[in-house]
């Protein structure tokens, strides 16, 4: 009898010199537990959920006069072993290296929110526990099909100690930063 085969498991310095070399070529992927993960493709539903969102979170991180970034499909380090590439993450760059040439520091990172149109049970499952590992402070999943953003607080270790429901086309303030309110009318 054969010995099972071993998985092999990247750590996100690899990870990283595999990306630079072009070695996952036109694929999508993230490292997600040491595991080289292909991403879903994207369908309409999801890709005009994504920009809509953006937009709103642009127009309300405009409104409170700050600097932060929304980047859409952007790594980000939160430990090693786990370098996701979420859909949508808003970021502070002056909380960031100035010579910044790789994955956004989680340090940075003020909110994350992954789009849900199939992938709802991993982006509330899986991946969900490791953003609250990683000490994600806020983290919304934008349910398409449920036509809900569920937010996110208070990571604990095996996952948020809060968790706020609001239907598309509700204000949407940032529950780490009550001042900023996001406008969902254009998903409802």
């Amino acid at each position: 009898m054969n010995a099972p085969a071993k998985l092999k498991t990247f750590t996100s310095a690899e990870f990283r010199r595999i990306a630079r070399v072009g070695g996952f070529g036109r694929a999508r992927v993230e490292l997600r537990g040491g595991m080289i993960v292909e991403m879903s493709p994207q369908h309409v539903p999801h890709a005009s959920a994504k920009r809509l969102l953006a937009k709103a979170i642009e127009a309300a991180i405009q409104r409170a006069n700050l600097s932060w970034v929304v980047d859409q499909e952007v790594s980000v380090a939160f430990f090693d072993g786990f370098e996701p590439v979420p859909d949508i993450v808003v970021w502070n760059p002056a909380e960031a290296p100035a010579d910044l040439d790789g994955p956004v520091p989680a340090a940075a990172v003020k909110l994350i929110v992954e789009v849900a149109d199939t992938s709802l049970a991993d982006d509330l499952g899986d991946k969900l526990g490791e953003y609250a590992r990683g000490q994600l402070a806020e983290y919304w999943v934008a349910d398409i099909k449920g036509k809900l953003l569920l937010r996110h607080v208070g990571p604990q270790q095996d996952g948020y100690a809060r968790r706020e429901p609001l239907r598309f086309g509700e204000a949407a303030p940032l529950l780490t930063q009550p001042a900023l309110i996001v406008d969902t009318k254009a998903l409802a």
